[in-house]
């Protein structure tokens, strides 16, 4: 007969991100969210924003399990708000969220497991994750850089990360702040994280290698690999000229497709270098017909010449409406100077879209150059538009490429084998947790 596994089960695990809605960290969250219910954890997201409204997404500030009475003393308030206001004026990154100390609570019973994605966004206080994760195991995914720097998400190709930070080349880069504090900032996180013992993954070797090398290293007692993915069953190749016709487009000319939260606005996606690529293709075949569409938010139209037009489309919710867009393209562009992983990219393959990438990072573990996509230089529209031109003018190729691209997909881009890998993960820890001396 074989013996009872003494290793209790991992039952509840509560999901700690900026928001439930916005870009790939917060589609991943709420994918995690589903997939771990539908595994039959008892799952919760914790958002600093709520977007939508799903039942199981609680916001910090406003969880029905919680007595918030002791916390809206207006004296207790006034002091937290004269606080922010001195460090932001100083530079300081703001970690004034009492409410990040009482995670345990805020779903009602404490969870077997606390699953940490994007802490910043003005709604966490890092310090809590000390005490946090001396009384459960905390698992942080990484989805950008935050964590190893002075103030920025992503250093866009800046090393100072790795030495401490100190005379930043840029404050803007969100999460901005309004003087260069980003060595004090920077060591700050190292003497916080020094004190917590957290389980680390990743989505892409190139993040992981990164932040072995970072300030968050110390505080690391298990690393995992654990590659994104998409819904397959949504993100499918189909007819591109069923899609168009479903999405009221033209059936005649060319679409180069571009998706970003926040669409050109977003600091972290290079658009700049997408429209001056779109203005090179204009001048260069002023006959040609190309449509250039902006996926993420709303904006004017841009007409660059009297046949190439930049469009903005908004943010698009539905996933069905999204698999239409790519299915409708005749080529997905992604450009930035660093991308963790690159989950749009892994959309476009999947619908057997062929993508051409301008981009460092992550992003390159998904992609093969010339056979599901072409790979240029960031920051280079002249070699952007030679791409874009290239695929244009080959249809076979386009072909080609769409299709290898969809097969990778199927072979590794599956969403549910990302979730079952992370779910075995997060069992494990909990249980070598549960029977540790």
């Amino acid at each position: 007969m074989t013996a009872p596994d003494p290793r209790p089960p991992l039952r509840k695990v509560v999901i700690v991100n900026t928001a439930d809605e916005g870009g790939g960290a917060e589609r991943m969250s709420m994918a995690i969210l589903d997939g771990f219910a539908s595994l039959g954890i008892e799952t919760w997201l914790l958002v600093g924003d709520k977007k939508t409204d799903h039942p199981r997404v609680v916001p910090f500030y406003l969880s029905p399990f919680f007595d918030y009475r002791p916390y809206e003393n207006a004296r207790r308030l006034a002091a937290i708000e004269r606080r922010r206001r001195a460090e932001h004026w100083l530079g300081l990154e703001d970690f004034n969220h009492p409410y990040s100390h009482r995670i345990l609570e805020l779903t009602g019973s404490p969870p077997d497991l606390v699953l940490c994605d994007n802490l910043h966004g003005g709604y966490f206080d890092l310090r809590a994750l000390s005490r946090l994760s001396r009384l459960v195991p905390v698992v942080m995914r990484l989805f950008d850089s935050w964590l190893l720097t002075g103030h920025c998400a992503n250093a866009l190709g800046c090393p100072r990360w790795q030495t401490g930070c100190g005379r930043c080349p840029d404050l803007r880069i969100p999460p901005a702040i309004r003087r260069d504090a980003t060595r004090f900032n920077w060591w700050r996180k190292r003497r916080i994280l020094r004190d917590a013992r957290l389980f680390v993954s990743a989505e892409s070797q190139w993040m992981l290698d990164r932040a072995k090398q970072s300030l968050l290293a110390p505080a690391v007692a298990e690393w995992k690999l654990i590659p994104g993915g998409v819904d397959l069953e949504t993100f499918s190749p189909g007819s591109q000229a069923t899609a168009r016709r479903q999405l009221g487009f033209e059936p005649e000319g060319h679409i180069v497709l571009f998706v970003a939260n926040q669409g050109p606005e977003n600091p972290f996606k290079d658009f700049a270098t997408v429209r001056l690529a779109a203005a090179e293709l204009a001048r260069r075949s002023p006959h040609e017909r190309v449509e250039f569409l902006s996926v993420g938010a709303e904006g004017p139209e841009q007409r660059i010449s009297p046949e190439v037009l930049v469009r903005q489309l908004g943010y698009i919710r539905s996933p069905d409406r999204m698999a239409n867009l790519y299915r409708a393209a005749d080529i997905y562009v992604h450009s930035a100077l660093e991308e963790t992983y690159g989950l749009t990219v892994a959309e476009a393959l999947a619908c057997g879209t062929p993508v051409i990438t301008a981009s460092r990072g992550g992003v390159l573990e998904n992609v093969q150059h010339e056979r599901t996509a072409l790979i240029v230089r960031p920051n280079d529209p002249i070699a952007l538009a030679n791409a874009i031109a290239r695929l244009l003018a080959a249809p076979a190729l386009r072909v080609t490429m769409g299709a290898a691209g969809a097969a990778y997909a199927r072979l590794h881009l599956d969403r549910r084998v990302m979730i079952e890998a992370l779910h075995a993960w997060c069992a494990e820890i909990h249980a070598k947790w549960a029977v540790a001396p």
